[in-house]
């Protein structure tokens, strides 16, 4: 009897297959149920949101289209991360610097000597700048320094020449003079403008004018004349190439390093050649 009960059974089932099939998706059904269930029994990863941190910078203006670059990426990466930029000249920044005001600054002359740390994170060039009508297509150092000096008044076709200069503190009249004058002074016709859009402006529309940039500033309205028989290049063949270097009152920890190695990186160095190409 107990025999023919068991077969009696599994004929059922095998006559059955509906029977079957409602089974197996019952037990589909009460399997997908549990997955919540059990997924939220599972222990679960611990996420940590790191503490917010402000890093203020005081950046000279020659540095800063990279600095500006890195510091939006870098932010972008770490949102917890905020970055205070404050453009200055150069003087102006490194003050700000060894009054405590800044955590890092940027830039582009550092006296030999100096008790600043101090790393360089981007190359740049100053490019010697004249109106387009000005009929040379490049000079010497020691005719620049005379130019420069008001020496040499005149260009080749009688058009008086008009130094323009940045301002003192600048960063880039510094390296004017201790490259091109050294013990010598600037003309005192030269004309003094507070940074490069003004610079490009004023030797753009003054007939005989020739004044410098760095060459990431440069654009169409002015004709850049080659130095020594090279154009404008950061490297160590030209003239007037330079560095744009981080600078502090001690060597950087904490997210301040961080910030600082990110961008001399292999993650910041590709947006500082980015920042640096010459305008249109």
């Amino acid at each position: 009897m107990r025999f023919c009960k068991e077969v009696s059974f599994t004929n059922t089932c095998a006559d059955n297959p509906t029977g079957r099939i409602r089974f197996v998706k019952f037990v589909q059904f009460v399997f997908l149920l549990l997955i919540p269930a059990l997924a939220a029994c599972a222990p679960q990863p611990l996420t940590v949101t790191p503490e917010p941190v402000t890093l203020h910078l005081a950046v000279s203006d020659a540095c800063a289209e990279p600095v500006g670059a890195l510091a939006l990426a870098y932010h972008r990466q770490k949102p917890w991360v905020a970055i205070e930029m404050e453009v200055w000249n150069d003087a102006l920044a490194r003050e700000r610097l060894e009054a405590g005001a800044a955590d890092v600054a940027a830039l582009i002359w550092t006296e030999g000597g100096s008790s600043l740390w101090t790393h360089p994170f981007a190359d740049d060039a100053l490019a010697i700048i004249v109106h387009p009508a000005v009929p040379v297509e490049g000079l010497t150092l020691t005719e620049l320094r005379e130019v420069l000096r008001g020496r040499i008044g005149e260009w080749p076709d009688g058009t008086p020449v008009q130094v323009v200069s940045r301002e003192e503190g600048a960063g880039t009249p510094s390296l004017i003079q201790a490259t091109v004058l050294g013990q010598w002074d600037l003309t005192l016709t030269a004309r003094v403008v507070v940074d490069d859009a003004s610079m490009l402006d004023l030797v753009a529309r003054t007939p005989g004018a020739v004044g410098y940039v760095p060459l990431s500033r440069v654009t169409g309205d002015v004709r850049v004349l080659m130095l020594d028989g090279r154009p404008p290049a950061p490297t160590a063949d030209y003239p007037l190439s330079y560095a744009c270097r981080w600078a502090a009152r001690a060597e950087p920890t904490g997210a301040l390093r961080d910030w600082l190695q990110w961008t001399v990186g292999p993650q910041g160095q590709p947006i500082v050649e980015q920042a640096l190409r010459p305008g249109p």
